[in-house]
């Protein structure tokens, strides 16, 4: 598997299952609320969304567990303000998307209402739509980061000290015996 493929199963994989664990609760606590579209810029129906979130998280996990042998491969983390941005984002933005989730379940109606009162839009619904679409772009690029570098052989501190140790045993890199 290449690494944007990795990348993109793990991502699928991951906020798959999250859409779907909305949609479950939903289910669960507002059965009514199934047949509404999930927000105004994704016009599917709730029911819809997450039968298809969770086959494509199941897909995905499946792939991932047949080419990589898990689900989620862990690497090295690296510094860098780069990787603390799209780490921040993700989290953040899926902080809230959690928040007006479990919102929409216990305070229906003003999924339609400005999220602020600072501003007549963004609306609960749309923001709640495009904090799980920065989440996942998000969580995509860093990922594919971390599998680009780890196909670079550049796995974070620990690969790069264990690199370092190899050149000081190898003669033929110049370090050290």
């Amino acid at each position: 598997m290449r690494a944007a493929a990795k990348a993109g199963a793990e991502t699928v994989m991951a906020h798959g299952f999250l859409g779907w664990g909305y949609v479950a609760l939903t289910a669960a606590f507002r059965p009514d609320s199934l047949i509404v579209p999930v927000s105004s810029l994704l016009p599917v129906r709730r029911d819809t969304f997450g039968s298809c979130c969770f086959a494509l998280s199941a897909i995905a996990a499946y792939a991932l567990r047949s080419h990589t042998g898990r689900w989620w491969t862990r690497h090295q983390a690296r510094p860098g303000r780069t990787d603390a941005a799209l780490w921040t984002l993700a989290a953040y933005a899926l902080a809230l998307w959690v928040y007006l989730c479990l919102n929409s379940l216990t305070h229906p109606r003003t999924i339609g209402m400005p999220l602020t009162h600072f501003a007549g839009f963004p609306t609960e619904g749309s923001t709640a739509s495009w904090c799980f679409a920065v989440s996942v772009t998000a969580v995509f690029a860093a990922r594919l980061r971390s599998w680009r570098a780890a196909a670079d052989g550049d796995d974070g501190a620990a690969t790069a000290s264990a690199r370092d140790g190899a050149q000081d045993r190898n003669p033929d890199s110049g370090g050290a015996r």
